[in-house]
């Protein structure tokens, strides 16, 4: 990103005025590629050159400057005062925008009084009224800057300008002044493309996959996309974004890209958090206690002692929710917080924490602290990155609402914490962002920059022109007069026109691109391009699935008793007969949509690594022998070779973790064991049950010090051995095996974060570790008399055509067969 401009002719005394900060950081970027260590210019935005030229005739006045919250305070406060009721954030910010443009323009107040127009009236007695706080206050904002600097009698250096599509009324009379020079772009022939796409999903797509492409060609090179309504699709974008970069657990500040769009801190979770824990002090000390506002704070992360007494205070969390009342007195949660000791001693302190029924905001802000240090915020849970930045973003920006105590009264704390989340919500943050060549833009913000690839999206008419936008307090005829943007055709048609030839100009070769339809609303591309009426979308092939008529109950004998997926087709099969048959028409089923690894890839993940792992350790005394460091190396080396084939993202980082957790614990369980070899794994097995042939894969089979051979299976959810024994197998791949190979046992190995355990069947007890009497099992010779029965039964009910609808009471809970099946569920 930088700024396409000779700056040959410039010396480090000249004074560079840009259009905004983004253009401030481009100049400087390109002053170092074109004149490397030269001394830089001062280079600084429109509001900064006017700050800086204040400081100049400063010690010429006792006024202080006020920052735009404190101006934001003293407007609403004149509002109140004149009885316009109860202002909310979108009338605050209009009239806001009104003032800036009649200080920008010109337009005097009397103007608009003459108009006699109610809306311009009463803006007007606002105005006057905010005007006389900061001169009763000995005050200054913004907006005052220019005449002050236009009124002094300091000689300013000549300054360049860049970047300014249309300078204002105000900006012509000081730059007039003071005189100026315009740093001229260098103009080049760009070469542009336009695209059509059916969905703003499928335009999104594109973009990024063209970026991907882009940066994996050459890594160096600056690539923009421009989106008008990036604060719109901010969600949408940055979705489809992470998945196509693998981003999407990635850290803000280390992601593939960026988007240039900060939100307000008050939107951000941990500052919601920070909210709450002031507001639930607060109302402790009240005795007026809200449910939702006591159970957020209390499951929240952020909190002393979090996840030693997580479990206690969700319990007290439901028990609060009994109430069934929306706010509550402290008395009433007393007797349940012994199970919650520490959280206990918190409240007890907040309790003891009185304070003035008024004060200022700074004596407010004490206490908030206090309240913050008493809860132990973010003291126990490490902090991400972006975490990290939005305390310390807090921490600067609540010490600027000490301000206020300089033009309040005494305040209620109701009041002290509406005002610290308003000003919490004027204060825009974005987390730190990787150097990344990739940069997502508004469309005002990245005018006047220049990257080597740019793709404008959103082209349409709604973008371009914009539609008329009278100010809502300036009447038609005085904003028309004095030239406000979006008040006349005229003046839209020409900066619609001055929009599109600085995209046009934002990289030797510029993609613009709209879609016919977003949120199933259709859209109408910029008259100021030419797009062709053939889609960029990729079509979509269906095929249809040819239909077979079958008869209810009984279907024709298996003529192929080779079959895939036989485990598989005895379970369904002893669980509904129609389900097993179903694996007989062949039918495709699909995996549910989902982000990162779904539960299938990860128990193959975690097969693959305890299968690298055992054909390293063979024996209980090689696992016994290995020193705490070097188990830990391995278990680490088998997990990254298991995850070799998956994509770098935040999910593959996060199993990493959660599988070295897991396989930890169940190792110190395989030592506890009697002594054992690993005699294989993932073996595969060719059976043959009652005539229907099928390979399968064991997970492992030990060999006991007693010459006991016992086969394991891995398994990720809750499995438990008496789904083996009954009339009904509903898990029958282990005893498949027992049927099929020499073996004195089986059993289930489970693997997950809640629990990891042994659990089976053996012919002799002191093979396995100790198991819970389980009254449906027999001994072991019985139950593999019982299971043969079973299963060679299942085996010749599939093979002769059995497929009467008759489930289990568990067989539709997770049944691929809907469609196709007549059962009610």
């Amino acid at each position: 990103m930088w700024i396409n401009v000779n700056t040959e002719k410039l010396t480090q005394d000249d004074i560079i005025i840009l259009a905004n900060n983004r253009q401030v950081l481009a100049f400087k970027k390109t002053w170092g590629m074109q004149k490397r260590n030269s001394a830089l210019p001062k280079a600084m935005s429109w509001q900064q050159y006017l700050q800086e030229s204040w400081m100049k005739i400063k010690s010429n006045s006792s006024k202080r400057l006020i920052s735009n919250n404190e101006s934001r305070t003293l407007i609403e406060r004149s509002m109140l005062k004149l009885k316009q009721g109860k202002i909310d954030n979108r009338l605050l910010d209009e009239v806001i925008k009104n003032n800036d443009y009649c200080m920008a323009h010109l337009i005097d107040y009397a103007e608009l009084s003459e108009t006699n127009i109610e809306n311009a009236t009463s803006f007007v007695a606002w105005m006057e009224d905010y005007q006389q706080s900061k001169y009763d206050k000995n005050l200054l904002d913004a907006n005052d800057l220019p005449v002050l600097v236009l009124e002094s009698c300091i000689d300013f250096v000549k300054p360049y300008i860049y970047g300014f599509k249309t300078l204002t009324p105000v900006q012509s009379l000081l730059l007039n002044k003071i005189g100026y020079q315009t740093l001229e772009t260098i103009q080049e022939k760009p070469q542009n493309t336009q695209q059509v796409f059916q969905t703003t999903d499928d335009e999104i797509l594109a973009t990024a996959l063209w970026a991907k492409g882009l940066n994996k060609q050459n890594p160096n090179q600056h690539i923009a996309i421009i989106c008008p309504t990036l604060n719109k699709n901010h969600y949408q974008i940055k979705s489809i974004f992470d998945q196509v970069f693998s981003d999407t657990l990635v850290e803000t500040g280390k992601k593939s890209y960026n988007i240039s769009l900060g939100l307000p801190l008050s939107d951000y979770p941990l500052i919601r958090h920070i909210i709450n824990i002031i507001k639930l002090s607060q109302q402790f000390q009240s005795n007026h206690i809200s449910t939702e506002t006591f159970n957020a704070v209390v499951t929240s992360p952020y909190i002393a002692y979090a996840q030693e007494e997580q479990s206690a205070r969700a319990l007290l969390v439901n028990k609060v929710l009994s109430f069934s009342k929306m706010h509550f007195k402290f008395s009433r949660l007393k007797d349940h917080l012994d199970t919650v000791p520490q959280l206990k001693n918190i409240l007890e302190s907040i309790l003891i924490q009185a304070s003035k029924p008024k004060q200022g905001h700074d004596q407010w802000l004490s206490l908030f602290d206090r309240y913050l240090q008493t809860w132990g915020f973010a003291t126990d849970r490490t902090l991400s990155s972006t975490e990290y930045q939005l305390f310390n973003k807090y921490q600067s920006a609540r010490s600027g609402l000490n301000q206020l105590a300089q033009i309040s009264d005494s305040i209620s704390v109701s009041t002290a914490i509406l005002d610290l989340i308003k000003w919490l919500s004027q204060v825009i943050f974005q987390p730190q962002s990787a150097k990344t060549p990739i940069q997502i833009l508004g469309s005002l913000e990245a005018e006047g920059l220049f990257f080597d690839h740019a793709w404008v999206v959103g082209m349409s008419d709604e973008f371009l022109p914009a539609s008329i936008n009278t100010p809502r307090f300036i009447p038609n005829d005085i904003a028309q007069a004095h030239k406000i943007p979006h008040s006349n055709f005229e003046l839209i048609a020409k900066d619609a026109e001055d929009t599109l030839n600085n995209l046009t100009h934002l990289a030797g070769s510029v993609i613009f691109s709209y879609a016919k339809t977003h949120s199933e609303n259709e859209r109408q591309p910029s008259p100021l391009l030419t797009f062709s009426d053939e889609n960029a979308s990729p079509q979509h092939k269906h095929q249809s699935t040819i239909l077979e008529t079958l008869l209810d109950i009984k279907a024709n004998s298996v003529s192929d008793t080779q079959v895939n997926g036989g485990v598989g087709i005895l379970k369904d099969q002893m669980a509904c007969e129609f389900k097993g048959f179903a694996h007989r028409l062949n039918t495709r089923t699909f995996d549910t949509p989902h982000i990162g690894l779904n539960r299938m890839e990860q128990g193959y993940i975690i097969h693959a690594t305890l299968q690298y792992f055992y054909q390293d350790i063979t024996t209980q005394s090689a696992l016994l022998a290995l020193q705490q460091d070097e188990l830990k190396v391995l278990i680490k080396q088998k997990i990254l070779s298991a995850l070799k084939h998956y994509e770098p993202s935040g999910f593959k980082e996060i199993e990493k973790i959660r599988i070295s957790r897991i396989l930890h614990q169940f190792l110190e369980e395989d030592k506890n064991r009697s002594a054992f070899t690993v005699l294989s794994t993932e073996e595969k097995l060719e059976t043959n049950i009652a005539g229907l042939k099928f390979s399968t894969r064991l997970d492992r089979l030990d060999e006991m010090e007693n010459g006991d051979k016992i086969i394991f299976d891995y398994k990720i959810g809750n499995p438990t051995v008496s789904h083996w024994c009954g009339e009904v197998i509903k898990e029958p791949q282990l005893p498949i095996y027992a049927i099929s190979k020499d073996t004195q046992g089986i059993a289930f190995i489970q693997l997950n974060a809640n629990k990891v355990s042994i659990k089976g069947l053996s012919k002799d007890e002191e093979s396995l570790p100790k198991q819970r009497t389980n009254n449906s099992c027999t001994q072991w010779d019985k139950q593999i008399v019982n299971w043969k029965l079973l299963l060679e039964s299942a085996s010749q009910n599939f093979q002769v055509g059995k497929a009467q609808v008759n489930p289990t009471n568990s067989a539709c809970n997770y049944c691929d067969f809907d469609s196709l099946c007549r059962v009610e569920k």
